[in-house]
């Protein structure tokens, strides 16, 4: 097993009235991940969307982290969950932006874009489910 830490640190000195300095991280538990860079085919949820997390791959929880690496705020990528109602939206990235979230390891979550062939980077940390096998 090894650990996986996160840091964030949010800061402003003129949004606000007074000054904003947060930082944070923590050191999460895991025995496996992978970091992939796709190009995004699906511009709408659906089956053509690609897949960033495979339902039941990790046990208690995932950690997902997903970067829009395009250039222009307006092409956006979208991170959703696959559902059989209603399929929520969970992130939308503008081109340069990111999220990191620790997420339902029994969702899958698929990201679509604004345009054909944007590129996301996304990684998923957690501890893997030996129920669970790739092709």
């Amino acid at each position: 097993m090894g650990t996986v830490r996160a840091n964030i640190r949010v800061s402003s000195s003129d949004v606000l009235a007074t000054a904003v300095d947060i930082a944070s991280s923590v050191s999460l538990s895991a025995d496996s991940g992978n970091v992939q860079r796709v190009k995004i085919v699906a511009t709408s949820a659906g089956g053509t969307a690609q897949i960033i997390h495979k339902a039941n791959e990790k046990l208690n929880r995932a950690y997902l982290y997903v970067k829009n690496l395009g250039g222009e705020a307006e092409k956006y990528a979208y991170v959703y969950a696959e559902t059989s109602n209603d399929d929520p939206v969970l992130a939308k990235l503008a081109g340069g932006e990111f999220c990191f979230m620790p997420v339902d390891p029994s969702v899958e979550l698929k990201v679509y874009g604004t345009d054909v062939d944007q590129i996301v980077e996304y990684a998923v940390f957690g501890l893997d489910s030996s129920a669970v096998r790739y092709s």
